[in-house]
């Protein structure tokens, strides 16, 4: 006889989820309002059903059979912990008295005679029905959906019978993996993947024994993509290794849209422990292992002999690099001087406006760049072969400065400027300065503008104000680790060009001063957002790029993130409206601003040891009933997971990150 008697043998509901391969009887329902529910349990089905762990999921369905078509629907509870129920203070009378009479009454009066003497078979069986206390989670039922018939899933209950009508089951199999791969009907269509196994708890004996613990968690792929995903877990509790999952799926998802014709999914890692980049013993394979085609590296000292890994460096005196340049002098600069000159020197226009046809501005910008290169090359960075300044000059002043450093004149070049050739810039910089100190009407002529004036100060390393000497060009030395002479393209604007064409960018950042790490992330992110937002303002449709970003708390901390200047409280707050994705992971769920958790669509929470931060966590979706938990696992990669399609928590065993996922991967980018 059905135990569902209110559901049809036919319906959705009972294939998906009520069938008898895919439901196991556990009790029935003792107490019932619309947040909370008392199952009713015996000690015989928790034993047939596997055993019911804190947090299992229950479904508890009427048996009305006089009503079918009010009662189809399915409540979906999750265990919270016991319930008393209302006979239990009885039994427990009984029991205490067996026991004392047989205390009174046994010869051997020691423990063990005592505790194993037997209750007789009714008193047993009536003290083995326990209460699971159960959050009511919301309601399956069927609807139309598409112009088909769909589980649907409704987070709250419109309507409960009494209890004598309920029966509650345990959830295996197929049924529990579409319980916790259930995704709104109205959700974005997308590619489901796996991410790992259902897992209520740390001991899984039972779970296994039972054949239960390979109900897969299938999660869609789309949630993740254009979306901010947060990774909270202790170190080592698998937050990388979930991390390399997502970054894979979402790389086969890309390579799939760019079958399809469409643009694919760029998406930069910053790898500050060089994990991505290169493979270890434990998952056999990086992320780079997908191949020099579809993966570019970056890192500090590569010589150029592979051709996908590339100089994490950029040419101070290349002017197509320019802008990057002075994005890292200014990065590294604003925090270490407060110095008037200092300041105004980050604020020179060194370009004059790429775009621009004022060509009075382009003149002086050019001046500027002459004090530039001097200051680099007095600060010990070393010039390109053949290296040479093409500047506005007057030619008698020219020729002036060319005969007070005793050198041949500078030869001419288009547009009435000179060419300076890199081994007399430094000459000539300190003798224009020297000039315009004297009062010759040539140098004042020349250096009246900003550009000019704004790098004198750090090239001569002289006060304009006359009153001594300053650090100057000495401000600069900490940054010759970024400047490679032989490198030819802006380093930024490659990453940026690379994403654009849907390949994984893994900024290697392993080897490198923390300032130097620092500053370099965020002189690429700072292009990244540049540029993607001309796209946007233009009235173009931005590409798709996902950022991976570890010590997020570094970066998204709530004092930071009142300074709308800063790049990652940019990325963070422009980043839905520019298509970038965001994978931030920290172990201080407290660190992190509270604006950038508000606006976090997926949630994978593995071990966290304190209290304050699982009372931040469970401010958020109903984390809190797992905080003892999260608290007492250490188990990697047993997290829990909310995802933006998902409408409730599903705990998950993440699966293991190994080569048969990067295969795969290649597989589909292959076209087999």
């Amino acid at each position: 006889m059905s135990i569902t008697f209110g559901v049809g043998a036919g319906s959705v509901l009972q294939s998906t989820l009520l069938a008898d391969d895919r439901a196991i009887r556990v009790g029935a329902i003792h107490r019932l309002d619309f947040h909370e529910a008392v199952v009713l349990t015996h000690d015989k089905w928790k034993f047939d059903a596997g055993g019911i762990p804190q947090h299992s999921f229950l479904l508890a369905t009427a048996r009305d059979a006089d009503r079918p078509g009010d009662d189809d629907e399915v409540l979906l509870l999750r265990v919270e912990g016991t319930a008393p129920l209302s006979l239990e203070s009885d039994l427990l009378a009984v029991r205490e008295e067996s026991l004392r009479d047989a205390l009174s009454r046994a010869e051997d009066p020691s423990p063990s005679v005592v505790l194993d003497r037997h209750m007789d078979p009714f008193t047993l069986n009536r003290a083995s029905f326990t209460g699971l206390k159960c959050r009511v989670l919301g309601t399956f039922y069927e609807d139309i959906v598409g112009g088909t018939t769909q589980l649907v899933f409704g987070a709250d209950v419109d309507n409960f019978y009494a209890t004598s009508t309920y029966r509650v089951l345990k959830p295996t199999g197929a049924g529990l993996s579409a319980i916790a791969s259930y995704l709104k009907p109205d959700s974005a269509p997308g590619d489901h993947v796996r991410l790992g196994v259902v897992r209520y708890s740390a001991t899984r004996r039972r779970a296994v024994a039972a054949n239960q613990a390979d109900a897969a968690v299938n999660v869609r792929i789309q949630d993740f993509i254009g979306h901010k995903t947060a990774l909270l877990g202790m170190t080592r509790s698998g937050k990388s290794n979930t991390a390399k999952i997502i970054i894979a799926k979402t790389f086969v998802a890309s390579e799939q849209r760019r079958r399809d014709g469409r643009s694919p999914i760029g998406q930069l890692i910053f790898d500050p422990q060089g994990e991505y980049a290169n493979a270890n013993v434990q998952d056999e394979s990086a992320i780079a292992g997908l191949g020099a085609e579809h993966v570019r590296i970056y890192k500090f000292g590569a010589d150029g002999g592979q051709a996908h890994v590339k100089p994490l460096a950029i040419n101070f005196f290349d002017p197509k690099q320019i802008g990057t340049a002075q994005g890292l002098i200014a990065a590294t600069l604003s925090q270490q001087s407060a110095s008037g000159y200092v300041q105004d020197f980050i604020a020179t226009d060194f370009t004059g406006g790429s775009d621009s046809q004022d060509y009075g501005a382009k003149n002086h910008a050019s001046r500027g760049r002459l004090g530039l290169y001097a200051t680099l090359l007095r600060a010990g960075f070393k010039a390109p072969n053949g290296f040479q300044v093409n500047v506005s000059m007057k030619r008698e002043f020219a020729d002036q400065v060319a005969s007070a450093i005793n050198t041949i004149p500078f030869p001419p070049a288009q547009n009435g400027y000179v060419r300076i050739p890199g081994d007399q810039v430094v000459n000539a910089v300190l003798k224009i300065a020297e000039l315009r100190e004297s009062d010759d009407a040539n140098a004042k002529d020349f250096g009246r503008e900003t550009p000019w004036t704004s790098t004198e100060g750090m090239a001569t390393g002289k006060s304009s104000s006359g009153s001594g000497k300053v650090r100057g060009y000495l401000n600069l030395i900490p940054m010759r680790v970024f400047h490679d002479p032989a490198v030819t393209d802006d380093v930024a604007e490659g990453i940026y060009q690379e994403l654009l064409e849907g390949r994984i960018v893994i900024v290697d950042l392993h080897i490198g001063s923390e300032k130097v790490i620092q500053t370099m992330s965020e002189t690429i992110t700072e292009h990244l957002l540049e540029r993607h937002t001309g796209v946007f303002t233009n009235g173009e449709e931005p590409g798709h790029i996902q950022v991976m970003l570890e010590e997020a708390h570094n970066l998204f901390a709530s004092d930071r993130y009142k300074n709308d200047a800063d790049v990652w409280v940019r990325l963070a707050k422009e980043a839905a409206k520019l298509k970038i994705g965001m994978l931030y992971a920290t172990q201080e769920v407290t660190g992190v601003a509270h604006q950038v958790k508000a606006n976090t669509a997926n949630w994978v929470v593995a071990h966290l040891n304190n209290r304050q931060e699982l009372n931040e966590l469970g401010k958020f979706y109903d984390f809190g009933s797992y905080a003892d938990a999260i608290l007492a696992s250490e188990d990697r990669g047993f997290v829990r997971l909310k995802t933006l399609s998902s409408p409730f928590i599903v705990p998950v065993q993440i699966e293991r990150y190994a080569k048969a996922l990067i295969d795969e991967a290649k597989a589909v980018a292959a076209g087999s």
